[in-house]
């Protein structure tokens, strides 16, 4: 082989006499390429493998994205089978294995030339360290120590023990985390948008959930029963999430089957007791009731991974009209190829039929607060029934190459049908795709860039038959240098709703996080992020008694940023583990979207008003600056033979209305003569309205031998400002009526009577009769406390549960 190389080199150079330097130039490299190409490829060829599977110490299951490295760079990561696969020159090296969780395991090996290595690894799991791994906010396994950013994790016996039917339950558990009406509230970044859009973006394994007409979620249709934790991200997370994250992501991971099938089913029935004033009681002597069951079931088929669930509910609500009997059944599918390692392909659906009645306005805040505004007549009700179908099918694509990196194909197929009694229905077709490239480089920095693309189409009474499309491009790197990680990202995003057209400017994040002891970890963080309206914000129409909605299709998007100083402190008492959070935060928005009360006739006359375009519509009002602080602890651990975890923290926000503060301190500093009961009534009205000032939650659960116990607390501020309308004293009503006019009674008399804030307990015991077989009691709002979060709708009184688990 090398003289015929050689004698080829000769004749080039001979070439010389006969040609032009430059073509003898061309012959010269082009056989030097083949020359250093062939002795390239021997040397590969030459070089061994070191190969292996890596698996967990306690339950032998192998452990996905464990690092391989050696002590001069070469290194990959375990693929979802554990194995990996590295080639490497002859010598002596040390083999280092590290996974977040794990013990780090180091190991010197000698490779000989021609000769093959299998090392075949078990890790043990840390014990003496709280670690919770989560992978939402860089899209790969990181210990939450090491996060930029604020995050919460909820797992799943914590919904389990709670009783907790929809994952909004488990939301509102969260310090910083308020539900209002169903729409999630992250550090006061949103208020309350009548069910359309959304500024936190929730997702089932990083798959957006919002829906492709409203950008709202049905919290019913996640898939709890197979759970593997939840993560909450609080604050703009658009450069890697894109629009709908600008308050921060709900993130959902389900769970494959490990090693032994597992099957856990979980039923349960309870009831509403009376509130404490029973002149509100319209039921008579038939208690509202609920009750339901859901089931798991998960195993592997050789190379197949299969997981099923389902969940089913009949409720008749203490609100008068509500019901609902609804059916979800879902399963998840992955198969790893034996014949192309790395590689897997899997299809997941999640489907749900379900028949509803929705109760929106009381009648009073009196005799009628549980019934509905306008009784149940069809001529004046406000109540709505409909039958709706929700179904996601996801197949995707995993595959983990040899040298370390990551490929992600992911699709999504969302539809909803929304059929109702009230000329308000819609057919939504939702299409995703998205592609995800990862890398984890040996010299300790992160990767992760992709597109995505996704199309909508509506037909719908509610809002008309409109469509649109978005795409996307993102990356994000992170640097370890010692002691100090490192990030940032950025982001492009470009969408259109039939004829309009827009795009974000170039969106940016950075971050970073400083391990300052080996307990104590400081970090910072800066996060840009938007907001496109969804096409219920841009063109519902529809009326719910008093209220109406009026479209506004040239609302614009909105804009915003998010910033935060941090440290996280871990502890050890005795056996109990877990960290304490101190946070500091700004958020700002630009043109917020907000529905605001008013006149909308798109004909005007000057002088005149025609009520019937009094009404609320989506509108770019408001620059807003929420700033706060944040205190939360979290732990586990034992203690005197009692097992014990802990969840808690309070939030003060102070969210500030900034082109209202603008005229407020404007008129105060021109008007000397206002009284400090004017002044103080004039600054009331720059706290965004639907905001609690200060949330304290408190989440703790016990166990000892066959007994466990909870207790969860909740405490909300009084709500200082709402929509003037639902008050009567909108400046629009008193100037066309003269005076002060409800439109939906009760409403100032209730929050008159009640300024003081709300604070609610759940109460819960449970016996393990067997080591398979659990009974429970929960009762929410023990103290069968009257509270209110959004106007003119009451919260649950007293409710009592029976529960039982099985697990095969």
């Amino acid at each position: 082989m090398d003289s015929f190389r050689n004698r080829n080199k000769v004749r080039a150079v001979n070439r010389c006499r006969t040609y032009d330097l430059r073509r003898c130039l061309y012959h010269i490299r082009f056989y030097a390429i083949l020359i250093f190409s062939g002795f390239s490829n021997v040397l590969l060829a030459q070089q061994p493998n070191i190969s292996g599977i890596i698996t967990d110490h306690t339950t032998n299951e192998p452990i996905e994205g464990v690092t391989v490295n050696t002590n001069t760079g070469i290194g990959t990561i375990t693929d979802m089978e554990g194995r990996y696969e590295i080639s490497i020159p002859p010598g002596e090296y040390l083999l280092q294995f590290s996974s977040i969780g794990y013990e780090n395991k180091i190991q010197n090996i000698n490779v000989l030339a021609g000769r093959n290595l299998v090392i075949d690894l078990s890790l043990q799991q840390i014990t003496n360290e709280l670690n919770l791994v989560v992978v939402t906010a860089s899209k790969y396994e990181k210990n939450i120590t090491r996060e930029t950013v604020s995050m919460e994790v909820i797992k799943p016996e914590f919904l389990t023990n709670a009783n907790t039917v929809d994952l909004d339950e488990a939301i509102q558990k969260v310090p910083g985390m308020t539900m209002i009406d169903n729409q999630a509230n992250i550090r006061g970044g949103s208020g309350f948008s009548y069910g359309a859009g959304s500024r936190v973006l929730v997702l089932v394994d990083g798959i957006p959930e919002l829906t492709g007409d409203a950008g709202d979620v049905k919290w019913e249709f996640l898939p709890i029963e197979n759970l593997s934790q939840v993560e909450i991200i609080k604050g703009a997370a658009s450069v890697l999430y894109g629009s709908s994250a600008l308050n921060g992501v709900i993130n959902l991971r389900t769970r494959y089957p490990g090693a032994v099938p597992e099957t856990r089913i979980t039923a349960f029935q309870g009831i509403y007791q009376n509130p404490p004033d029973k002149g509100k009681v319209w039921w008579g002597n038939q208690q509202p009731y609920f009750g339901g069951g859901n089931f798991m079931h998960s195993r592997k088929f050789g190379q197949l991974d299969f997981v099923a669930g389902g969940n089913i509910n009949n409720e008749r609500n203490f609100h008068q009209g509500q019901y609902n009997l609804r059916g979800r059944i879902n399963a998840n599918t992955r198969y790893r190829f034996k014949k192309v390692e790395g590689l897997a392909a899997g299809l997941n659906v999640n489907y749900m039929y379900y028949q509803s009645g929705t109760y929106f306005l009381w009648a009073d805040d009196t005799t009628g607060a549980y019934k509905a505004l306008g009784g149940l007549d069809s001529a004046s009700t406000t109540v709505s029934e409909g039958k709706n179908t929700r179904m996601t099918i996801d197949p995707f694509v995993t595959y983990f190459s040899k040298n370390g990196s990551q490929h992600d194909l992911k699709f999504r197929y969302f539809y909803t049908k929304n059929n109702n009694n009230t000329d308000q229905g819609s057919i939504s077709n939702y299409y995703y795709g998205e592609y995800q490239y990862r890398k984890s480089f040996s010299f300790g920095m992160n990767l992760v860039a992709g597109a995505l693309a996704s199309y909508t189409s509506v037909n719908a009474e509610l809002y008309g038959d409109h469509s649109g499309d978005n795409w996307a491009l993102y990356a994000q790197l992170d640097k370890t240098f010692g002691k100090l990680i490192a990030v940032a990202g950025v982001r492009y995003e470009a969408f259109h709703i039939d004829t309009a057209r827009g795009n974000s400017d170039p969106v940016f994040r950075a971050g970073l996080n400083y391990e300052l002891t080996k307990t104590t970890f400081l970090r910072g963080s800066f996060g840009q992020g938007y907001r496109y309206p969804s096409i219920a914000e841009k063109f519902v129409n529809t009326s719910v008694g008093a209220l109406k909605v009026f479209p506004n299709p040239s609302v614009q998007p909105e804009y915003g940023w998010s910033a935060e100083l941090g440290v996280k402190q871990a502890f050890k008492i005795s056996n109990w583990l877990g960290y304490i959070d101190v946070a500091a935060f700004m958020q700002r928005y630009h043109d917020m979207i907000e529905f605001k009360f008013g006149y909308y006739n798109p004909n005007p006359v000057e002088g005149e008003y025609d009520l019937n375009y009094l009404g609320f519509e989506s509108v770019n009002i408001e620059n807003a600056r929420i700033s706060g602080m944040e205190l939360s602890v979290v732990g586990q651990g034992t203690t005197w033979g009692i097992n014990t975890y802990l969840l808690a923290g309070i939030t003060y926000i102070n969210p500030i209305n900034v082109d209202q503060k603008n005229f407020v301190d404007s008129l105060t500093n021109a008007d000397n003569t206002l009284t400090q009961a004017e002044t103080d009534s004039l600054e009331q009205t720059i706290i965004l309205n639907y905001r609690f000032k200060t949330t304290i939650k408190f989440n703790l659960e016990q166990s000892y031998k066959k007994f466990s116990w909870g207790i969860e607390a909740r405490y909300n501020s009084f709500m200082i400002n709402i929509d003037p309308f639902f008050e009567g004293n909108d400046p629009l009503v008193i100037y066309l009526f003269g005076e002060p006019t409800e439109f939906i009674p009760g409403v100032k008399s209730w929050r008159e009577a009640h300024h003081h804030g709300d604070f609610v307990m759940d109460l819960r015991l449970a016996y393990n009769i067997t080591d398979n077989i659990r009974i429970a009691l929960i009762t929410k709002n023990s103290l069968n406390h009257e509270y209110s979060i959004r106007p003119a709708l009451l919260e649950a009184p007293r409710s009592y549960t029976a529960q039982l688990t099985i697990k095969m």
